[in-house]
C-alpha cells in the first residue's frame, strides 16, 4: 500500500511538473478546473447572494457540470442536463402531491427517474433527473413557488456555466491531436528501422518479439491519436477562437486512415519475423542476398512515414518539436523521394525473395507473406501521398 500511495504521489508531481513547464494536457486540466471554480463561486454570488434564491447550490452545481472540454460539448450538454433536470423536478412535484410525504415521494419517484436516467436522449446526464429530484424532495416543502425557483436556479447557473467557457479562454486541442500525430508516426518509424536493422543480424526471438508487442502498443496509440483528433475538431466548433486557428487540417481525413493502414502492416511484418525466429531448430531466413533489400525497403518506409507525420503535426503551427523543421509541403516531398526510393527496393524484392522461396514450401510461405505486406505497405503509403494535391493546411 504505502509503495502504490508513493507511486501515485510521483505521478502527481510529474503531471505538475508538466503543467507548469508548458502547454500540454495537463496545463489544459489545471485552466479547466479553474475556470469550473470560477464559475461555480459566480453562480453562487449571482444566485445566493445577490437574488438570495431559497437553494442557491443549484446554480453552482450546474454551472460546474457545463464547464466542459470544449464549448461545443457544453452547449450541447446543456440542453441535456436542463431537461433532465426539469423531468426530475416536475416528478418530483407531482409525486409530492399524490403520496403527500417526502418518503412515499422518495420511493415513487426515484425508480422512474433512474429509468428516465437511462433514456439516450439524455446521454450521459440523465442521472441528473434522480439528483433533482433528491434536492426538490429534501429541502423543505414541495410548492409552486420552489419548482420555479429550482428550475430557474438550474437555469441561471446554465448560462453562467456556458458563458464562462465560451468568453474566457475557451478551449482549443488542436495541439494535442498533432502531438499525437508526430508520436505514432515517429513510433511506427522506429519499429521499422529496428526491424531493418534485425534483418541484417540475426533473429534474436526476445527482440523479435518485443519489436512485435511495440506494434500492437503503436495501434492503441493510433486510437488514442483518433480519439484526439475528433476531440480537436469538436474544439472548434462553436468556439470563437476557431478563426484565430482554422479548420483541423489533412490529420482527420488523410492521415488517420493511412497510418492505420500502415501500422496494419507493420504489426503483420514484425508478426511474421517473430514465428520465423520462433521456429525452433528450423532455418526458415532468406539469405543476406534476399534479406538487405527488405531491410533498405524497410529503412525507406520508415523515413517516408517519419517525414509525413512530420508535415501533419507542422500542419498551422511553425515548430512541433525542436527536431521537427521545415514546412509541411518540404516534408511531403521528403516523404515522397523516400518512398520512391521504396518502390526501386521493391522492384528488387519481387526478384529476388522468389528467388530465395526455393529452398522450401515453410521458407516459400515466408517470404511470401514479406512480400506481400512489403506491397500492401508501399500501397498504403503511395495512395495517401498522391492524394494530396493541394497545399498543406488548406
Amino acid at each position: 500500500m504505502p509503495g502504490a500511495i508513493g507511486s501515485e504521489l510521483r505521478g502527481i508531481g510529474r503531471s505538475a511538473a508538466r503543467a507548469w513547464r508548458g502547454p500540454g494536457r495537463e496545463r489544459d486540466l489545471v485552466v479547466q478546473s479553474g475556470k469550473a471554480a470560477f464559475a461555480a463561486v459566480l453562480s453562487w454570488a449571482v444566485a445566493g447572494w445577490w437574488l438570495r434564491a431559497p437553494m442557491a447550490i443549484m446554480a453552482p452545481w450546474v454551472a460546474i457540470v457545463l464547464v466542459q472540454a470544449t464549448v461545443y460539448r457544453s452547449v450541447a450538454q446543456a440542453l441535456q442536463v436542463l431537461v433532465s433536470m426539469a423531468f426530475g423536478t416536475l416528478l418530483a412535484a407531482l409525486g409530492w402531491v399524490v403520496c403527500g410525504s417526502t418518503v412515499g415521494a422518495m420511493a415513487a419517484v426515484l425508480p422512474i427517474t433512474m429509468l428516465l436516467g437511462n433514456w439516450r436522449r439524455f446521454g450521459d446526464q440523465g442521472m441528473y433527473s434522480s439528483t433533482s429530484a433528491l434536492f426538490v424532495l429534501s429541502y423543505g416543502p414541495v410548492t409552486v413557488p420552489t419548482i420555479g425557483h429550482r428550475l430557474g436556479e438550474a437555469l441561471l447557473g446554465a448560462t453562467i456555466g456556458l458563458a464562462v467557457n465560451l468568453l474566457v479562454w475557451p478551449p482549443v486541442h488542436l495541439r494535442n491531436s498533432r502531438r499525437a500525430a508526430l508520436d505514432v508516426a515517429d513510433e511506427v518509424a522506429e519499429i521499422l528501422v529496428e526491424s531493418a536493422d534485425g534483418l541484417r543480424k540475426d533473429w534474436d526471438a526476445t527482440l523479435t518479439d518485443e519489436r512485435y508487442r511495440r506494434a500492437l502498443r503503436a495501434f492503441r496509440r493510433w486510437e488514442d491519436l483518433r480519439a484526439a483528433t475528433e476531440h480537436a475538431r469538436e474544439s472548434m466548433r462553436m468556439n470563437p477562437r476557431r478563426h484565430r486557428h482554422g479548420p483541423v487540417p489533412e490529420i482527420e481525413h488523410g492521415f488517420i486512415p493511412t497510418l492505420e493502414d500502415v501500422i496494419t502492416r507493420t504489426i503483420a511484418i514484425t508478426r511474421t519475423i517473430r514465428d520465423t525466429a520462433r521456429a525452433d531448430g528450423v532455418d526458415l531466413t532468406p539469405d543476406g542476398r534476399t534479406l538487405a533489400p527488405y531491410a533498405a525497403f524497410l529503412d525507406a518506409l520508415a523515413c517516408a512515414v517519419r517525414d509525413y507525420g512530420r508535415a501533419v503535426a507542422a500542419m498551422g503551427t511553425p515548430v512541433v518539436r525542436t527536431d521537427a523543421t521545415g514546412s509541411p509541403d518540404t516534408r511531403l516531398r521528403c516523404a515522397r523521394e523516400e518512398l520512391n526510393r521504396a518502390v526501386d527496393v521493391h522492384a528488387v524484392l519481387t526478384e529476388r525473395l522468389p528467388e530465395a522461396a526455393r529452398s522450401g514450401p515453410l521458407t516459400t510461405a515466408l517470404t511470401g507473406s514479406l512480400l506481400a505486406e512489403a506491397g500492401r505497405l508501399l500501397s498504403d503509403l503511395e495512395v495517401s501521398l498522391d492524394a494530396e494535391s493541394q497545399p498543406v493546411g488548406h
